[in-house]
C-alpha cells in the first residue's frame, strides 16, 4: 500500500484532488483486503470512503478494484470503475471514463501497464487491453487491443500499432 501511495502521489503531482482521492482509495483497498475476521474494524472507514469519494466527489472508483501503482486521475468526475476491474501500472484515466461489464455477470476488462484513456471513453466486456495503449477520447471499446496500439472511435478500432515501442519493450 505505501509504495503504491507514493507512486500515485508523484504521478498526480500538482493535482491535490486526485492525490487525496487515491490516498483514500489505497487505504480503503487495504482495509478491504484485511482478513475477513478483522475487516469489520475498517467498515466505518469504507463507509466514509464511499460517502466522500463516490457520493460527494462523484468518482466511482471501487475500493475492491485491483489498481496498479502510479495511477493518474485527471478530473475524475463521472469516472466509473467496476469493482472487478484490473488496472495495470502507470495508467491514466480522464473524466467520464467508464470501465465495466456489458451484461450482468459478464467478466470485466483487464488493462495492461501504461494505458492512457481519453475523456468520455467507455470500455466494456470481457476484453484485455495490452501494454502501452492509447485510447482516444469518446471511444467505445468492446474488443481486445494488442500492445503498443492507438485506438479510437465508436466502435473503437486500431488506428496505429507502434513497432518502435514493441522493440523497446523486449
Amino acid at each position: 500500500m505505501i509504495p503504491s501511495f507514493f507512486q500515485d502521489w508523484v504521478a498526480n503531482q500538482g493535482n491535490r484532488r486526485s492525490q487525496f482521492v487515491l490516498l483514500l482509495f489505497r487505504i480503503a483497498n487495504y482495509v478491504h483486503r484485511l482478513p475477513r475476521a478483522t475487516r469489520w474494524i475498517g467498515l466505518p472507514y469504507l463507509a466514509f470512503y464511499e460517502l466522500v469519494v463516490i457520493w460527494i466527489l462523484g468518482i466511482e472508483l471501487s475500493y475492491k478494484a485491483s489498481v496498479g501503482p502510479a495511477l493518474r486521475l485527471f478530473h475524475g468526475v463521472a469516472t466509473v470503475i467496476h469493482q472487478s476491474v484490473i488496472i495495470g501500472r502507470n495508467c491514466t484515466l480522464r473524466h467520464s471514463t467508464t470501465i465495466g461489464m456489458r451484461k450482468e455477470g459478464e467478466p470485466v476488462p483487464t488493462l495492461g501497464d501504461h494505458v492512457d484513456i481519453g475523456a468520455h471513453s467507455v470500455i466494456m466486456g470481457p476484453i484485455e487491453i495490452g501494454n502501452h495503449v492509447t485510447i482516444g477520447a469518446g471511444s467505445i471499446l468492446l474488443q481486445n487491443v494488442p500492445d503498443c496500439s492507438t485506438v479510437a472511435g465508436n466502435p473503437a478500432r486500431i488506428l496505429h500499432i507502434s513497432e518502435n515501442e514493441k522493440m523497446h519493450q523486449q
